[in-house]
């Protein structure tokens, strides 16, 4: 018996060690917690540099964390939170406290209003702590929109961050509802390092997925759009490849529809949404066509799409249908044509079509070219509200030319051109073309003999009733 109690000393001096261990780790704990209210206040209001607000807070021990509700950021004393939540769940783990990482951050319920003077804000260089996972489902963002009553407004399905705070880079993936055009976006990448002097250049990269995009926000086209791509470099140039579809494009005012398929390169500055299309290559219904332009503010403050156009090879049939309200193009033949088009966004319909016509070639009553027999036409056109103004058309076939100017009206089809035709030849054997058109008005003019002839005429009536004369009230 008395060899036991040397034990049991042992024993009883190892237990009050242990007792005053854990009382004394109870004690740091308590006073080095890192998930007391006013711990945990104090760390999300500097790394936001925002006032912050709790509606409850409750601490979690097993597992360590904390649940705090009706969470408001405030930056200015008035006016809507920088950020609400309605729930904010935080948890970790005793290892993991040990190297300032947190497991979860979970907000449900959170409300972000975000100008993009926030967006410029410096990072704070004294965070440290690092959240391995990030998640924000069903969170609303709301971008105010200069001029306009109503912000852009984002709905995330889901939404995930992983390494947040950490050294690497951050890890993304959120599905959304875009609002302009309105369609669903998934998109997962990742960004960072951070750079805290200057947030716009921090790095990023990923891929994208647009689906069923409604273009009618833009009030002057229609259709459905889809596209796909991958995008890298830096928030305020992000290089973005890819191809987008759209099986039925239509202007408004027309309804008419034809596919279009394009793949594309360009650059766009999420900081202030700005858009370089650097070079497009598409398939307008028969047209081939090769764009570049921009998608940004106008001098007057207004959003619009500023796209140059080059087609070496189509048909002007595609090329005009969505512009006109008959069920037929009047006009059918190859085309190759430049042309500049603004599409404004809102109310706002096409301010400004221009067209250079580099050549026409066919009859307009033949359904497919057969390499003979035809009339060549080039020209310059300006095509605005549905009327396309000619100040330069040239036509020849064969030893006869002629140089118009004036107007046609894609949607009445009413012609009222003016100009001179050149021939050396006599009209009255000829059966098609422009000589063919002029033959029975001009035929007194070369009685005297089929020697040269420059004379003035003219085309009014429709498309398809036209009337070809002299113009008699030509100052030629």
């Amino acid at each position: 018996m008395e060899s036991r109690r040397p034990i049991k000393k042992i024993a009883l001096v190892i237990l009050s060690i242990l007792v005053c261990a854990l009382f004394a780790g109870a004690i740091l704990l308590h006073h080095f917690w890192p998930f007391t209210e006013g711990s945990v206040r104090s760390r999300l209001a500097e790394t936001l540099s925002a006032n912050v607000k709790f509606g409850s807070f409750h601490e979690k021990y097993f597992p360590p964390g904390c649940i705090a509700e009706n969470v408001s950021f405030q930056r200015n004393g008035s006016g809507p939170p920088l950020i609400s939540i309605r729930r904010l769940t935080i948890r970790s783990s005793l290892l993991r406290l040990l190297g300032h990482r947190i497991s979860l951050l979970r907000a449900e319920g959170m409300h972000v209003t975000l100008a993009r003077s926030d967006f410029s804000r410096n990072k704070s260089s004294d965070q440290q702590t690092t959240v391995d996972k990030f998640v924000a489902d069903d969170a609303v963002l709301e971008i105010p929109q200069h001029g306009r009553n109503h912000p852009l407004r984002f709905v995330f399905h889901k939404f995930q961050l992983d390494n947040l705070g950490g050294a690497d880079a951050i890890k993304f993936a959120a599905l959304f509802d875009n609002p302009m055009p309105a369609g669903v976006i998934r998109t997962s990448g990742q960004f960072g390092p951070w750079n805290s002097s200057d947030p716009s250049s921090t790095a990023v990269s990923g891929n994208y997925s647009l689906a069923n995009a409604d273009l009618s926000v833009f009030n002057s086209i229609g259709g459905v759009i889809s596209s796909d791509g991958n995008f890298r470099g830096k928030f305020k140039e992000i290089e973005v490849e890819g191809s987008a579809t759209v099986p039925q494009f239509e202007v408004s005012s027309t309804q008419h529809k034809l596919p279009l398929r394009t793949r594309f390169t360009a650059a766009v500055n999420a900081i202030n949404g700005e858009t370089i299309l650097r070079r497009v290559k598409g398939n307008f219904g028969r047209d081939e066509i090769q764009a570049h332009g921009t998608i940004g503010r106008r001098p007057d403050g207004k959003r619009a799409a500023i796209i140059d156009l080059n087609c070496d090879r189509g048909r002007i049939e595609d090329t005009f249908y969505p512009f006109i309200k008959a069920p037929k193009s009047p006009i059918t033949g190859n085309v190759a044509f430049q042309m500049h088009v603004v599409i404004p966004s809102g109310h706002e319909r096409f301010l400004k079509t221009e067209s250079r016509l580099s050549k026409i070639a066919e009859r307009p009553s033949q359904k497919e070219p057969d390499g003979t027999n035809l009339t060549d036409l080039g020209g310059q056109v300006m095509v605005r509200n549905g009327i396309a103004q000619f100040t330069q058309l040239s036509a020849r076939d064969g030893d006869a030319s002629a140089l118009l100017r004036g107007a046609y009206d894609l949607t009445s089809e009413r012609v009222n051109m003016h100009g001179r035709l050149t021939t050396k030849a006599s009209l009255t054997k000829t059966t098609s073309g422009i000589k063919a058109a002029f033959a029975k008005a001009l035929e007194p003019l070369f009685k005297k003999g089929p020697h040269s002839k420059v004379v003035p005429v003219k085309i009014s009536g429709t498309f398809h009733h036209p009337n070809f004369g002299l113009d008699t009230n030509s100052n030629m």
